[in-house]
């Protein structure tokens, strides 16, 4: 990756606060999960109902969402 990175301009940093870091304190291995779809088509519907799930059962989750600055 950071071949890649060099080639384009873009300098890696590796931060102060590792994944494993950040999973020793959640307790659980970080994650992302993408909706794409048509407009109107209950992604954010969906995405926000699987936060929920997620919290319930001790995730610490954040549902980023387009429409909502």
């Amino acid at each position: 990756m950071k071949n890649i990175a060099k080639k384009n301009n873009v300098t890696w940093f590796n931060g102060y606060v590792s994944r494993k870091n950040r999973e020793n304190l959640h307790g659980h291995k970080g994650a992302v999960i993408w909706f794409t779809g048509l407009s109107a088509s209950g992604k954010s519907t969906i995405a926000h109902l699987v936060e929920k799930e997620l919290h319930r059962q001790g995730c610490s989750t954040y549902a980023f969402d387009g429409d909502n600055p």
